[in-house]
């Protein structure tokens, strides 16, 4: 067993992808062109200037294509905008910072954007995301497609077919969410799933090198953001659901002080809003 080198909280993806050994496979797999380790160049970074987040994958194909695989657990329509970002970065990274003022093109490697889904929400098997979505009605001079590509270990999925390494991660993820479901804890999903894996010939490789403990590290921190944005989004409803009651409530205290024209005060008894909450909704009125 090697030492634990990343920290915890690179995803299981982030630790699974940045590997050239994996990535021939992926590129041919989505842009059916054929490459070799020896053509590819990982340009991932590791800091990135806002919250912290580092992007997951990025690499560079025979100076031709640079390509960025994003995973997602929960549909987030702002990646264009974060990929965007991501890009100018790389970008920056590529060439010189005197090059852009040089009156000579630069040739740029050709980007191409991707995002892995395998939430639990019910999605398509592949759909796009677009930057110009985001001006409105406005027509804009600048547009970025992302691909997102449902990785759910489902029957007809034909890029598992096709990508022994997505197929991989994406039966492991399969097998601990399985696992919780049937009543196991993280730590007991973890190393079934892991076994399972193993016996099975899923990133045996990987699985086998790896410490246990790693990998239910950045499962373990991968789970907590699902559940904060689960938790984020419940609020968020109940949130909406109060706002909506105020509104209710709003409305009839106007209703009966018009039609019987009653006192806010008397309106407000009349509908059994409590004493101590009258002066919040009295200032609405």
């Amino acid at each position: 067993m090697r030492k634990t080198r990343r920290t915890y909280k690179d995803s299981l993806f982030r630790d699974i992808f940045n590997n050239e050994k994996r990535l021939p496979e992926i590129y041919e797999c989505l842009e059916g062109a054929s490459a070799d380790i020896h053509d590819i160049r990982l340009t991932t970074m590791d800091e990135v200037f806002f919250d912290s987040e580092k992007n997951d994958v990025s690499f560079i194909v025979k100076n031709r294509h640079i390509i960025l695989l994003e995973h997602q657990s929960t549909v987030n329509d702002n990646m264009p905008l974060r990929i965007l970002w991501y890009i100018a970065e790389l970008y920056r990274q590529h060439v010189t910072a005197k090059s852009p003022y040089q009156s000579k093109r630069i040739d740029l490697p050709a980007p191409k954007f991707y995002v892995f889904y395998n939430g639990r929400a019910n999605m398509p098997k592949q759909w796009q995301l677009r930057l110009s979505d985001a001006f409105g009605d406005t027509k804009g001079a600048m547009e970025l497609i992302v691909e997102v590509i449902n990785i759910n270990d489902a029957a007809g999925n034909e890029l598992l077919d096709k990508c022994a390494p997505l197929k991989a991660y994406s039966t492991f993820v399969a097998k601990v969410r399985e696992s919780v479901h049937e009543g196991c804890t993280l730590d007991q999903a973890v190393p079934r799933a892991i076994q399972y894996c193993i016996a099975n010939g899923y990133l045996t490789e990987y699985f086998t090198e790896k410490q246990e403990k790693e990998v239910f590290d950045m499962v373990s921190f991968q789970w907590d953001q699902e559940l904060a944005l689960e938790v984020r989004a419940e609020e968020a409803r109940e949130e909406g659901m109060e706002k909506g009651m105020e509104k209710e409530r709003v409305f009839s205290i106007r209703s009966l002080m018009a039609n019987l024209q009653l006192t806010a005060e008397k309106a407000m008894d009349a509908l059994s809003i409590p004493k101590e909450e009258q002066a919040r909704y009295k200032a609405m009125l």
